[in-house]
């Protein structure tokens, strides 16, 4: 029997060849086979946006030294949010601790709600000179940014090994290893003096990556010489650092979590030091991986990371990827949406959710101010 195929049919094969090539490619370089439980590939935070207030902060009195006799000093107001991914689509930061190699970061973000591809906003590599993107820390006051007796240190311009402050941003070229007793955010290059700042800011303050976008990093985390210090990377609301990221600002306390936390892989203190686990705070509360699901530690080997906070979809994504050509101007939104769709643990942070974690996350004292968290 001859077979008679017809040019509406080959176009449909044709189509359907290119659709399967397509989400093949969306998918590519994802960790296969995939793990949605015990030591994860991917995890998915679902239902993300929040209604609600969170006590932004409107003002720091200084006080006079040396002692801080000022109450209250640290001057908050409620700020409602709603929508998808509130309060995530405000301005972020992300952050470092170390013991930590860094070799390349990238942020992507669409340019507008339906664009058909996120651009690359921000990048560095190790050894060269970043793009839109200044390496900051919690050191305020005598190189760069301040310092007051009830503030403490406010943010500061991170020197090239990334253990003290600088006078300028990024004056020094940083080659990529942080040390287990610092830390480090980075910030957009767009400073609050020339554009202003949601929320209060004093001394060295810059903006962060507002609304979708998605963050990749490639890492590993070596051995801790002390084991109270382990390594972390986690998102925050850029107010938190822009007043002071361990003492006043939005974020909250244990659950309900203010402004908006990820956790993106934390090592926890008396946990399974080859484990990260993920966390997400916001005025819905607190919920995450639990304490039977993690992402493996990159110790001795290079990781890459995907981290995709989307409006549209009103959903985050981590995902860890095999590879990432850093060189790439743009990403495509169907591979960003392969991303989401791809398998992954699957989290609803719904209204009500609350912390699975039952350890304690101590992350030393930066600033003058040590970091707590409620159980």
């Amino acid at each position: 029997m001859r077979l008679l195929v017809s040019s509406s049919s080959a176009a449909l094969a044709t189509i359907l060849c290119v659709t399967v090539t397509h989400a093949q490619l969306n998918t590519q370089n994802l960790v296969s086979p995939a793990s949605t439980s015990g030591a994860l590939t991917g995890l998915k935070y679902t239902s993300v946006g929040g209604t609600g207030t969170y006590n932004q902060v409107t003002n720091m009195v200084a006080g006079t030294f040396p002692s801080c006799t000022v109450n209250p000093s640290c001057i908050t107001k409620p700020k409602p949010i709603s929508g998808g991914l509130a309060p995530f689509n405000e301005e972020m930061t992300f952050n470092f601790r170390g013991p930590l190699h860094l070799d390349n970061i990238a942020v992507y973000q669409p340019g507008s709600v339906n664009a058909t591809a996120w651009a690359q906003v921000s990048s560095w590599a190790a050894g060269k000179a970043p793009t839109n993107l200044v390496f900051m820390n919690n050191l305020g006051g005598d190189k760069s940014g301040e310092f007051s007796i009830c503030g403490g240190n406010s943010q500061s311009f991170a020197n090239g090994a990334w253990s003290d402050a600088t006078t300028a941003a990024n004056a020094e070229i940083a080659q990529g290893f942080l040390d287990e007793n610092h830390e480090i955010n980075i910030m957009t290059a767009q400073t609050c003096a020339d554009s202003p700042c949601d929320g209060f800011a004093r001394g060295t303050a810059n903006h962060g990556w507002a609304d979708s976008k998605m963050l990749v990093v490639t890492f590993d985390m070596p051995p801790s010489q002390d084991a109270s210090k382990v390594p972390a990377i986690w998102a925050l609301n850029a107010q938190v650092v822009r007043s002071a990221e361990y003492g006043c600002n939005c974020r909250g306390v244990g659950s309900p979590g203010g402004c908006g936390e990820l956790d993106i892989l934390e090592t926890l203190v008396g946990a399974d030091p080859n484990q990260g686990v993920s966390e997400i705070y916001s005025v819905k509360g607190a919920t995450g991986s639990g304490n039977a699901n993690f992402f493996a530690r990159p110790i001795a080997t290079k990781a890459t990371y995907g981290v995709i906070f989307d409006v549209q979809t009103d959903s985050i994504a981590i995902h860890r990827l095999t590879a990432w050509d850093y060189a790439q101007a743009s990403v495509a939104r169907s591979v960003i949406d392969g991303y989401l769709g791809a398998p992954a643990m699957e989290v609803s942070f719904a209204t009500g959710a609350k912390r699975r974690s039952s350890l304690q996350k101590p992350r030393g004292v930066v600033g003058g101010h040590r970091r707590r968290h409620g159980v």
